[in-house]
């Protein structure tokens, strides 16, 4: 199993991920990893008064799945998450077990709803990367940049209906805190896999 991986060589470990030769086993082991990554992420988390949202580390998780995993498996690894949580185990922030009250979804889960297609969208850039054997820089970022999109949309509009308020009120609550907190995640890993990543392909 993951005869291919080089433990060793930590920049050449999303090839064997992502890798087309790949056994279900083994596509089901990465989906599944991938699937906790964002709820341990989503432990580290903490409020703050001008935003009914946490701050969490969920969307690096989402971005990681998505640079590792070829884009059907990032796919399915979030759906996975978000399947794990609706039957009541607890991977959302701060321990919560509930992706929906009375029958509700809750206010701030409106941004998980996207991440399957966040994580979808970031490995179709890398995965552009890996087929061409060179870091495409342009195709990352703008990958990840599309990627938080339908994040930050489906989040801003859910919290908006939720709390109803006005769509200006709940992008001032749920969009612009976080503007600078996710360009930063992104940063970094755009530094990682295009400065310290291996795209040649393995002999």
């Amino acid at each position: 199993m993951f005869n291919q991986f080089n433990w060793v060589k930590p920049q050449t470990w999303h090839q064997t991920l992502s890798s087309e030769e790949s056994t279900i086993l083994e596509r089901a082991i990465s989906i599944s990893f991938f699937a906790g990554l964002p709820a341990l992420c989503a432990q580290i988390a903490f409020s703050v008064p001008w935003t009914p949202v946490p701050y969490t580390f969920q969307t690096f998780a989402v971005l990681a799945t998505g640079v590792y995993l070829r884009r059907n498996d990032a796919f399915l690894s979030g759906c996975l998450y978000l399947l794990v949580g609706a039957i009541g185990a607890p991977v959302f922030a701060e321990g919560g077990d509930m992706l929906f009250d009375s029958g509700k979804l809750i206010a701030s889960r409106g941004y998980l709803l996207a991440f399957p297609f966040a994580s979808a969208l970031v490995a179709e850039g890398l995965d552009r990367s890996r087929n061409s054997g060179v870091a495409d820089i342009k195709a990352q970022l703008i990958c990840w940049t599309l990627a938080m999109i339908p994040v930050y949309v489906v989040g801003t509009l859910w919290l908006a209906e939720s709390y109803s308020v006005d769509l200006a009120q709940a992008f001032e609550w749920g969009v612009e805190p976080f503007l600078v907190w996710d360009f930063a995640k992104i940063v970094i890993m755009a530094i990682v896999t295009t400065k310290l990543w291996s795209y040649s392909q393995p002999e």
